[in-house]
C-alpha cells in the first residue's frame, strides 16, 4: 500500500513548465515503513521504454536489491524473443556513489546504498538515484461538468505541496463517429486520432468552465513540485463533455446580499444540511422520498458542484455543514474549501454511518485553538455534569434502549480571532435525530448538548468566550428545543415529553441553562421542504451577550421552491435550505 498524503496548502497555481519530465530512478523511503519502493522508466537497445518497480527491504544488501531488480528488467527483455534465438540479454545494474567512480560496496543496506544522488548503471545508461521525489499519486475530476460551476479535481500528492505544484487545463474536442453523438462516443475509450482540437484554457488549480466550452472534454494535468525538484507530470480527462448546466440557481440570488467578505467586526454564519449521498443515492429516495427530483440531480457528482459553488458565493466566515459524506468531504469538499480560503474539521457519527459534521471557518479571521466532538449519549453516560439527566432517562428501560442506539453527535471548535487573540470563540454544531414522533429523544439531546457546552463555556471563562450553535435540530419553532433555547427552560408539561408515549415517559422533566440565546435568523415558514413535509428545522443560534445581528440573508421566494415541485432539485441541492446571517461582535462596536 501507498502512503498517501493530501496536502492542504492550497491556492492557485501559474504554469512553469509543462515539458515531459523523463522518470528517473525513483526511491521512495518513509521512516515508520519497513520496505523501500524502486521504480525506473527503462528502454532495451532504443526500444519502447517501460517502467519498473520492485519493494525491498531497507535493511536487505544492496546486491540482493539489484540482483531482483535486474531479474524483472531482464524478464522482460527476453519475453518476445523468437524461440529459434538462443541468444540471452543480461542486463546488469551497477551501484556508485554520487562521483559516478566509486562503487558502493554490495554488503551496503538497500536503504543507504539508494541514497540521494547515487548513481545507478542499467546496461549503458545512467540514472541519478532520487529519493522521495514529488509525486502525484492521482488526480480526478468530476463526471459532470457544467458551464459556471467551479472545478476542484482531487489531487493526492506526496512529498510536495500543490501550493508549489503546476497544474494546466486544456479543452479537448472528438471527431463524432458514425451513428453516435460526440458525447456519446467521448464516454468511452478515447482514441487519441479522433483528437480534432486541444487548447490551453487555464493555468490554475481552479477553473470554472465557461460556454466556449461546452461540447468539449476538459483535461488537466499536474506536475508536482518541491523547491527546485519537480516529479512526473500525470494527466487525467473528463469521461464526459461540459454541458450548460442547470442557468440561474436561487441561491445565486442570495448571493447578491453576500458578494463582499465580513468586515473585522461581523461574522458571516451558514447552517447547511448538505443531504447525504448516502441517503439520496437509493431507491427508496428515488422512488418515493423525492420522485420528482431527476434521477441526476441526486447524484452527488452533480450535486457537490451545485454545494459548492453556493457555499463559495455566500462569502461566509464560519460554515457549520450537516449530513456530510466522509469521501465528500475528503475528495471535495476539504479541497475546495481550503482554496478559498478556509480550514476544516470533520466528526462522523460513527458506527455504520458514513456521514457527520463538517466546520469550516476562514484562516484569515480564525485559528484553530481544539476541538471536541463526541457522541451525545457518550457524554450522557460519561460527563459527571449530566448526572441528574442519565438518572432520570435511564431509570426508564425503554427510554434508555432508544437513546442508547442514537449516534448523534455534538462536534465543537474552539477558535481564537485573528484580530483579537486570547479571545475564544465556541462554534457547536449538530444534527438531532429525526423521527416526528421523538421529540423527547431530542430534548435530552439538546439538555445533555447544553450542559457539555455551559462546561466548555467555564473551561475558557478568562478568555471571555462566545458560543455560536448551528445545527439541524428536527425540530420545529413551537416545540420544546426552540422554547428551551431561548427562554433557557423547559417544564415537565411540555407536549414533547410524551412523544413516546407511556414506555417512554418520565415525570418531573424541568430543566434550564443559563445562556442568553436566539435565533440568528429569526424565524420563517420553512428550511425543509419535501412533497411530503415542510418546517423550520434549520437554526443558527447565537449568545445575544456577545453577539447582535447585523443581516439576515433573506430565504428563496417560495415560487423558486416549489417551481420545480419541492426539495431537492435540479437548481437546489438539498432537501433543506442554507441558514445565512451575519453576526456582529457587540465588544468590538465603536
Amino acid at each position: 500500500m501507498l502512503y498517501l498524503r493530501r496536502i492542504r496548502s492550497l491556492k492557485p497555481n501559474y504554469f512553469i513548465n509543462f515539458s515531459r519530465t523523463m522518470y528517473k530512478f525513483c526511491v521512495r523511503c518513509v521512516d515508520n515503513e519497513e520496505s523501500i519502493q524502486i521504480s525506473v522508466e527503462y528502454a532495451f537497445n532504443g526500444g519502447a521504454s517501460r517502467i519498473y518497480n520492485a519493494c525491498r527491504p531497507k535493511k536487505e544488501n544492496v546486491e540482493n536489491s539489484l540482483t531482483r531488480l535486474a531479474q524483472n528488467i531482464n524478464k522482460r527483455v527476453n519475453k518476445k524473443k523468437k524461440k529459434t534465438d538462443n541468444e540471452v540479454n543480461q542486463v546488469v545494474l551497477e551501484l556508485f556513489q554520487n562521483d559516478g567512480v566509486t562503487k558502493i560496496a554490495d554488503t551496503v543496506t538497500a536503504q543507504c546504498g539508494f541514497s540521494q544522488g547515487n548513481v545507478i548503471h542499467i546496461a549503458d545508461t545512467k540514472y541519478t538515484v532520487d529519493v522521495n521525489p514529488p509525486s502525484c499519486l492521482g488526480i480526478f475530476i468530476p463526471q459532470s461538468i457544467m458551464v459556471g460551476f467551479p472545478l476542484f479535481p482531487q489531487v493526492d500528492i506526496e512529498f510536495c505541496s500543490l501550493e508549489d505544484s503546476s497544474f494546466l487545463w486544456e479543452k479537448v474536442k472528438y471527431a463524432e463517429r458514425e451513428g453516435n453523438s460526440a458525447q456519446e462516443c467521448n464516454s468511452r475509450k478515447r482514441d487519441p486520432a479522433m483528437v480534432i482540437e486541444r487548447r490551453e484554457i487555464c493555468q490554475n488549480l481552479l477553473y470554472t468552465p465557461t460556454n466556449d466550452d461546452i461540447g468539449y472534454c476538459l483535461s488537466v494535468t499536474c506536475i508536482p513540485r518541491s523547491g527546485e525538484r519537480s516529479g512526473k507530470s500525470v494527466t487525467v480527462e473528463s469521461r464526459y463533455e461540459v454541458t450548460a448546466g442547470p442557468g440561474l440557481c436561487p441561491f445565486e440570488t442570495r448571493h447578491l446580499y453576500t458578494q463582499k467578505t465580513t468586515q473585522p467586526e461581523e461574522i458571516r454564519v451558514i447552517s447547511y444540511n448538505i443531504l447525504a449521498d448516502i441517503y439520496a443515492d437509493q431507491d427508496y429516495s428515488r422512488d418515493v422520498l423525492y420522485p420528482y427530483c431527476p434521477a441526476y440531480a441526486l447524484n452527488i457528482d452533480y450535486r457537490k458542484h451545485l454545494i459548492i459553488k453556493e457555499l463559495k458565493g455566500y462569502n461566509g466566515d464560519i460554515i457549520c455543514l450537516q449530513e456530510v459524506d466522509s469521501k465528500v468531504y475528503q475528495g471535495d469538499l476539504l479541497t475546495a474549501m481550503e482554496i478559498m480560503g478556509f480550514e476544516g474539521v470533520f466528526k462522523e457519527k460513527g458506527g455504520e454511518v458514513r456521514e457527520g459534521s463538517a466546520v469550516f471557518f476562514r484562516k484569515s479571521k480564525f485559528r484553530l485553538v481544539a476541538e471536541y466532538g463526541e457522541q451525545i449519549k457518550d457524554i450522557l453516560e460519561t460527563n459527571s455534569l449530566c448526572a441528574d439527566i442519565i438518572k432520570k432517562t435511564y431509570a426508564v428501560p425503554a427510554l434508555k434502549e432508544v437513546f442508547q442506539t442514537r449516534t448523534t453527535v455534538l462536534h465543537i471548535v474552539a477558535v481564537e480571532p485573528v484580530d483579537d487573540p486570547g479571545k475564544i470563540l465556541l462554534v457547536a454544531n449538530t444534527h438531532l435525530y429525526f423521527h416526528p414522533d421523538a421529540g423527547h429523544i431530542r430534548m435530552i439531546q439538546i439538555l445533555v448538548s447544553m450542559r457539555y457546552i455551559e462546561s466548555l463555556l467555564q473551561h475558557y471563562k478568562k478568555q471571555k468566550p462566545s458560543l455560536i450553535f448551528c445545527g439541524d435540530f428536527n425540530s420545529t419553532p413551537h416545540r420544546a428545543i426552540y422554547e428551551f433555547m431561548t427562554t433557557k427552560s423547559v417544564k415537565e408539561d411540555n407536549i414533547d415529553w410524551k412523544d413516546g408515549g407511556d414506555d417512554q415517559f418520565v415525570p418531573e422533566m424541568n430543566f434550564s441553562h443559563s445562556l442568553n440565546i436566539d435565533s440568528g435568523c429569526g424565524l420563517v415558514a420553512y428550511t425543509n421542504y419535501t412533497s411530503g413535509f415542510n418546517g423550520h428545522l434549520d437554526y443558527i443560534y447565537y449568545d445575544k451577550d456577545s453577539f447582535d445581528v447585523a443581516q439576515i440573508i433573506p430565504p428563496p421566494e417560495h415560487k423558486e421552491v416549489e417551481f420545480h415541485t419541492a426539495l431537492p432539485s435540479i437548481v437546489f441541492p438539498s432537501d433543506h435550505i442554507a441558514q445565512v446571517c451575519d453576526l456582529r461582535w457587540k465588544t468590538l462596536q465603536t
